[in-house]
C-alpha cells in the first residue's frame, strides 16, 4: 500500500474517533445490564496533556539538570584528586575530601579571630623556610600580620626576622642538639625548647627586608610572652613595663599591645624563669608558627607536656598542625620492620597531638626525594618510596592527613633534577631557598586546591537546598552532619 494511502487511512481513523466522540451521549448507552462509554474529546484532549506533561515544576526540572552539571563538576574534582599524586591523602579512604572543612571555615571568619597553623619540621624548615611562603599566601587571601612565635634565642637567624640577644641563655630542649641540655621534665612548651634567665638579659628582633621584602608578617600589634608558671620575670616591652606574676597555670600569657605599625621589637628581661618564646600577631588574621627542630625525626612530641601544648593550641586558637619529618631516620631504615616500626611510632605522635589539639587538623608531611651513592652513582634511597608509604598508611590510619613531598616534588629520581635546577643543595638532601619556597607553593596549592573545593560544594549547594530540598541529595548541611 502507498504511504499516502496509509496517511489517509490513519486520519480517517482519527475523523471517525472523533465523530463517534462528539455524538455519543457522555452517560454512555445501556443495554439491558450493560452499559457502553465512550470518551469525550475533553477527556480526550486532556489524556493528551497529562501525557506530555512532566512531573515536575519547570522550576525543579531545571534545578535537577543543575544538580548533574554540578555533579559532573564534582566528579571532575575527585577525579584529579585521585589521579594527582601529590594529592593529600585524608583519614580513612582518599574519598574523605572533606577532613580540612573545620580549617577553612575558620579561615573564612578569620576577618574577626586569630587563626593558628603551627608547623613543626625539621631542618628542612629552618630559617623559616617553606612556613614563610605558607604564611605569606594565607595572609593574602585571609588577612593577618605577625611571624608568629619565635625563640628567645635563635642560634640559626629566620630569613623572616632577625635577632640578637646581649648573652646566649642556657637552653634546654626536647630534641637533642649539642647546645641544648634536658630539662629533666616534660615542660619544654610548645616549640620543644625553652631558655632560662638568671640575669638581666635584652633582646632585639629586626624585620630582614633584604632577604623578603616587607610584607604582613613584619608587621605586628600585639606581642605575648610564653612563661613558665615558678618564673618571677619582670619585662619591659617597647618601654611599657609588666612584672609578671605566677597565675599557676602551666604555661602563662602576658601580652603587651604594640602601635599598628609596629616593624622591630626590643623586650628587657630580668629576674630568674623560663621563657618559652616570643608571640608577635596581629589582632585577627592568620598566623602559621615556624618550629624547627633539627636533627629531629619527630618521634619526641609525647615527651612535651600535654598540658603545655593544650593551652597553647587552645590559647592561640590553632586550627591546623603541620608535622614534616622522616628524613633524618631515613638512612637508618633498612628493613621492612624498621620501617613499620618508625611509622607505627608516628602514628601514634599524630594520635597524641589530636588529644592535645582537638580543634584542630593535623597534616603530615613525609620526608622528600633523597639521594645517595649507590653503586657509584647518586640514586634514590633504596627504602624511601616503602617509608613514604608507609608513613601515609599509619597517620591517615590514625586519624590525620598526609602529604607526600616525595611525590609532590617528582618522585624516585627527582632530587637530581632539583640539584641541578638550583632548588637543592650539593647534599642532595636540602633545599636551597628557592626551592623551599617552591614546596611552599606546593604546599600552599594543595590545600588551596581543597579550599576551592570546599567553596564550591558551599556556594553551589547551599542556594539550590534552600530552594529545591527535595531534589537536593548534598547540602552543606549534611556535609556537616556526616563529620
Amino acid at each position: 500500500m502507498k504511504a499516502y494511502k496509509i496517511t489517509i487511512f490513519i486520519f480517517a481513523v482519527m475523523l471517525c474517533l472523533i465523530a463517534i466522540a462528539a455524538v455519543f451521549p457522555e452517560e454512555g448507552i445501556t443495554a439491558g445490564e450493560v452499559t457502553l462509554t465512550f470518551p469525550t474529546l475533553h477527556d480526550m484532549s486532556q489524556q493528551e496533556q497529562e501525557a506530555v506533561e512532566p512531573e515536575l515544576t519547570p522550576e525543579q526540572l531545571l534545578a535537577l539538570r543543575a544538580q548533574e552539571m554540578r555533579q559532573q563538576q564534582e566528579d571532575g574534582f575527585l577525579t584529579f584528586f585521585r589521579e594527582n599524586e601529590a594529592a593529600i591523602h585524608f583519614p580513612q579512604s582518599d574519598s574523605n575530601y572533606k577532613y580540612l572543612d573545620p580549617l577553612f571555615a575558620a579561615l573564612d571568619g578569620a576577618d574577626t579571630t586569630l587563626v593558628r597553623i603551627v608547623h613543626y619540621g625539621d631542618s628542612q624548615i629552618e630559617e623559616d623556610r617553606i612556613s614563610n611562603i605558607l604564611r605569606r599566601r594565607l595572609q593574602e587571601h585571609f588577612g593577618g600580620q605577625g611571624v608568629g612565635i619565635v625563640p628567645l634565642y635563635q642560634s640559626v637567624q629566620s630569613q623572616t626576622f632577625g635577632q640578637s640577644c646581649s648573652y646566649e641563655p642556657t637552653r634546654y630542649s626536647v630534641y637533642w642538639l649539642s647546645s641544648f641540655r634536658r630539662t629533666g621534665s616534660r615542660r619544654y612548651g610548645p616549640m620543644g625548647q625553652l631558655s632560662v634567665i638568671s640575669a638581666p638579659i635584652s633582646v632585639n628582633i629586626l624585620p630582614r627586608t633584604k632577604v623578603t621584602g616587607y610584607y604582613s608578617a613584619h608587621y605586628f600589634n600585639t606581642v605575648t610572652l610564653l612563661t613558665a608558671p615558678n618564673s618571677q620575670i619582670a619585662a619591659n616591652v617597647k618601654s611599657e613595663k609588666r612584672t609578671i606574676v605566677s597565675d599557676g597555670s602551666n604555661l602563662q600569657f602576658t601580652e603587651f599591645n604594640m602601635p599598628d605599625s609596629s616593624t622591630t621589637l626590643n623586650v628587657s628581661l630580668s629576674g630568674n624563669g623560663d621563657i618559652y618564646g616570643i608571640m608577635m600577631t596581629g589582632k585577627t588574621g592568620v598566623n602559621v608558627d615556624n618550629m624547627p627542630m633539627r636533627g629531629c625525626s619527630g618521634t619526641i612530641f609525647s615527651g612535651i607536656d600535654p598540658q603545655q601544648l593544650k593551652a597553647y593550641f587552645q590559647y592561640t586558637n590553632t586550627r591546623l598542625v603541620i608535622m614534616q619529618f622522616g628524613g633524618n631516620s631515613m638512612p637508618y631504615l633498612k628493613t621492612q620492620k624498621a620501617i613499620d616500626n618508625y611509622a607505627a611510632t608516628i602514628g601514634e605522635q599524630v594520635r597524641y597531638m589530636q588529644r592535645q589539639a582537638p580543634e584542630a587538623q593535623i597534616l603530615f608531611i613525609g620526608p622528600s626525594d633523597m639521594t645517595t651513592r649507590i653503586q657509584g652513582k647518586m640514586q634514590t634511597y633504596t627504602w624511601l618510596e616503602d617509608v613514604d608509604n608507609a608513613l601515609m598508611e599509619a597517620v591517615t590510619e590514625a586519624g590525620g592527613a598526609y602529604w607526600s613531598l616525595f611525590k609532590a616534588m617528582g618522585g624516585r629520581g627527582a632530587m637530581g633534577q632539583w640539584v641541578r635546577s638550583g632548588l637543592a643543595g650539593s647534599d642532595y638532601i636540602h633545599f636551597t631557598r628557592k626551592g623551599a619556597n617552591e614546596v611552599g607553593e606546593m604546599l600552599n596549592n594543595a590545600l588551596m586546591t581543597y579550599y576551592d573545593y570546599y567553596k564550591w560544594r558551599e556556594r553551589e549547594y547551599a542556594p539550590m537546598n534552600e530552594a529545591y530540598p527535595e531534589v537536593m541529595a548534598l547540602t552543606v548541611d549534611s556535609i556537616k552532619a556526616q563529620k
